[in-house]
Parts: structure tokens; sequence; C-alpha cells
């Protein structure tokens, strides 16, 4: 049996969660494959379960990430998966709503879940974690991740209860992407003395949405707010509202072990 864990992370988080579940599953000697979609290649759907996961935009799960989904994997074939979301948040509806999408083409859903990451979001809301909170929410999140994998091992099922979120969630979405769209182009500019156009924004931007010129870096009107080029940018040029950036950083991820 080997599985695969597709999922997008922007910032680290999603992709922490990701390295934490195939740590899980190679203790219990069963092989998973990691594959993050913004790479958008090399892709083959040939694996005999699956762990998806993406984080929230405000509750659901960016759009480019399931439009990814359903173009490369059309076909569940009965097949089980795991569904998760990372978010500062204790819980979203967005496991519950792309539970359903995976449901109609032949997937046995068997695991909903959220687990709780550090906000990576505080340039526009929310605080940033301390240093303490952060150790904390990433020892609960390798906490749940075992959890998660053992109910799996053992046949068994778990599910989030959010119908209620789902409600005024995907209204909530639909706006907070219209206002996305233009994030960078309204709040982002660039210190060009500091840029070396190495143009990995470019390359890694998940919605094709910058362009890196001689003189100057434009942003067009598809923006997601991920946030992945001012966080990951190696210089730190990018200014939010004419201030520099303090870029998220997750702590250096140690070699994954069992929690004892």
């Amino acid at each position: 049996m080997k599985g695969c864990i597709v999922y997008f992370s922007a910032t680290g988080n999603t992709e922490y969660v990701a390295k934490a579940i195939k740590n899980e599953f190679e203790v219990k000697n069963i092989s998973c494959d990691l594959y993050e979609v913004s790479k958008n290649s090399g892709f083959e759907d040939k694996y005999d379960f699956y762990v998806f996961g993406a984080p929230i935009y405000a509750e659901l799960f960016p759009t480019f990430y399931t439009e990814w989904i359903k173009k490369h994997i059309t076909k569940g074939n009965g097949r089980k998966c795991i569904v998760f979301s990372t978010q500062a948040n204790i819980i979203a509806c967005g496991p519950t709503v792309f539970s359903k999408e995976l449901k109609k083409i032949g997937f046995e859903v068997v695991i909903e879940d959220c687990i709780t990451m550090p906000n990576n979001y505080y340039l526009v809301m929310f605080k940033k974690f301390t240093d303490q909170e952060v150790n904390d929410a990433l020892m609960k999140a390798k906490e749940r991740v075992r959890l998660i994998v053992d109910t799996f091992m053992n046949n068994r099922t778990h599910f989030i209860n959010a119908k209620g979120r789902e409600i005024w969630g995907k209204p909530v979405f639909k706006l907070f992407m219209l206002w996305s769209r233009k994030w960078a182009k309204k709040g982002l500019v660039v210190d060009m003395g500091k840029c070396t156009r190495c143009g990995l924004c470019q390359k890694h931007c998940p919605v094709n949405n910058i362009k890196v010129n001689k003189d100057s870096i434009v942003f067009s009107e598809n923006c997601t707010s991920c946030q992945r080029c001012v966080h990951k940018c190696p210089v730190n040029a990018f200014l939010y509202k004419n201030k520099e950036i303090d870029q998220y950083k997750l702590p250096k991820q140690e070699q994954f072990k069992r929690i004892s």
C-alpha cells in the first residue's frame, strides 16, 4: 500500500503537517510521497490512498488547489482518503466542503480534520504568535497528526462538525477572494535596491500573479494573498504598506521523531 500527500503550502504551515503525516505513516512501514500542487508537473494518479491538505482562506481551501485536484485526480475508485486543513483558528468548514466534492467522484473520505498552526496572516489581521505559542502549536499539531494516522490505520473514521459554518462560510470566502485579487497590487511595493531579480517570487507564485522586470516588479489582479512572495523572498525586498515585513519563519524543522 502506498499513499500520496497532495498539498499546498505558501509559507510552511501545511508543509510542516504534510511532512509529519508522511513520517507517521513511514513509522508504520507505509510509504507516502509528498506532492505540492504549485509544482504542477510530474504527478501521476497511481496511489492506493490519498491525504489532501491545504490552508484555510476565509473558511475554505484556495480555489487553485481544489481546481488542481479536479483536473489531475478525476476518479476516486473507492480509495480511502484523509482531508486536513491548517489555520490559526480551531475549526473551519474547508475540509467538509472539499470532502463532499471528493465523494462525488468516488473517494471514501474517512477522516476530516482541522489542525491549528501559528498565525501566518498577521500582516493583515490577528496577532503574530509568540515563540512559546509557536512551539505549543507545533507540538499539538504533531500530536494531532499521530492521532489522524492511528485512526486511519485502525480503520476508524473521524469527521469535524462544521455544518453551521458552511452556511456563511461560502459567501464569506467569495468576498474574501474578491478582496484578495488586488491585495498585492494595492498593498505591496518592492525595494528595488534590495531586489536581486532572482525571479523566485514570479516562479513560485501559485497563480502567476507576479512579473519580474529589469527595473520593477509588476502585480496583476489574480492574487490570492497567500503571501508566499513576501515571506519567502531571500532578501526581504517586499514592503507592505511601505513598511518592512517581519517575515514568517517556522523554527528549523527538526528530524521528525515520534513524541514519547
